[in-house]
């Protein structure tokens, strides 16, 4: 199976919930879970990337 449709929605969640996370982040002001999210938030997309971007060995 070709991992593109894999990165499409990989990248159509974290595109979603990073857009929400800024959206709390400006209504409400920056606070410690907003922060903790954004680090979720690049934790899992590095995570996600990297694995699709390497070839199975």
């Amino acid at each position: 199976m070709h991992p593109h449709p894999i990165l499409v929605a990989a990248s159509v969640l974290v595109a979603v919930l990073l857009a929400l996370t800024a959206y709390v982040a400006v209504v409400q002001g920056p606070d410690v879970l907003t922060v903790l999210s954004l680090l979720v938030l690049a934790m899992l997309g590095f995570g996600i990337f990297g694995a699709l971007r390497e070839p199975p060995q």
